[in-house]
C-alpha cells in the first residue's frame, strides 16, 4: 500500500517550512526531530514516506530537507503563479495555479549582496521603470553594453539609472525616454556600482 498524506506528516511538512524561515536555510532530519520532540528514527520514517510522495527532497551531507513545489501548493506559499496572460491576442484563462514562488527571493533569485533601490524620475519609463518602482540591483563594476546599469555620474554625489555603452575611450549612459538626452563622460570617470536584475513596482493606484 503506497504511503498516505497524514496529519501528522502534514504537520511535519509546515515544521519544515517554519525552521527554514527561522534558520533561514532548510533544516536537517536531527534538527527536525529535537523540533518535533520525536525520535530521529521516526522523523526518518515520515521524510521515506514524503519523499515517496513527492513532498520533500534531501540535499547535502547532511541531508538538509527541501520542500517540493507540490508542497508549496499543498501548503500556499509564497505567491500563486496562475499560468500566463495575454498582452495581445486572448488566451484561456486559468482558474488553477500551475505553480507558486516560494519567495519573492527566490522568484527573483536574490544571492547575498543584491539590493533594492527605489527608483525616482521618469527616465527608464521605457522599459517598465517608473517613478517609485524598486529596482533590483546586483553590485559588480563589469557590465555589458546596453546593459542597465547604477552608475556614479562624475563631479556629483549622485547615482544614476541608466543604459551604458562603451565608446573608446568614452562611456555614454542612455535612458529610456526620449525626453532625457543621453550622457557622455570620460570612461576613466564613470564608476559602476551595480547592475540592475529586476524592476518590483505595483500597478498605478486606483483613483476613488
Amino acid at each position: 500500500m503506497p504511503p498516505r498524506l497524514t496529519d501528522a506528516r502534514r504537520h511535519l511538512l509546515l515544521t519544515v517550512l517554519r525552521l527554514t524561515r527561522e534558520l533561514g536555510g532548510p533544516p536537517s532530519a536531527a534538527e527536525l526531530a529535537r523540533e518535533l520532540k520525536i525520535s530521529e528514527a521516526s522523523v526518518s520514517a515520515h521524510l521515506a514516506a514524503l519523499r515517496e510522495l513527492g513532498y520533500v527532497e534531501r540535499t547535502g551531507r547532511q541531508g538538509r530537507l527541501i520542500l517540493t513545489e507540490k508542497t508549496q501548493l499543498l501548503v500556499r506559499v509564497g505567491i500563486p503563479i496562475y499560468g500566463e496572460i495575454a498582452a495581445g491576442l486572448p488566451i484561456p484563462a486559468e482558474q488553477n495555479p500551475d505553480s507558486v514562488t516560494p519567495s519573492l527571493d527566490s522568484f527573483l533569485d536574490v544571492r547575498d549582496g543584491d539590493f533594492l533601490l527605489r527608483v525616482s524620475g521618469e527616465s527608464m519609463t521605457g522599459i517598465g521603470v517608473m517613478h517609485g518602482d524598486h529596482v533590483l540591483v546586483r553590485p559588480t563594476q563589469e557590465v555589458h553594453d546596453g546593459e542597465v546599469a547604477v552608475v556614479l555620474i562624475p563631479g556629483e554625489n549622485a547615482a544614476t539609472l541608466k543604459r551604458l555603452y562603451r565608446f573608446g575611450s568614452e562611456v555614454t549612459l542612455m535612458s529610456e525616454n526620449p525626453a532625457f538626452a543621453r550622457m557622455t563622460y570620460p570612461a576613466d570617470q564613470v564608476q559602476v556600482q551595480g547592475r540592475m536584475i529586476a524592476r518590483v513596482g505595483l500597478a498605478p493606484r486606483r483613483r476613488e
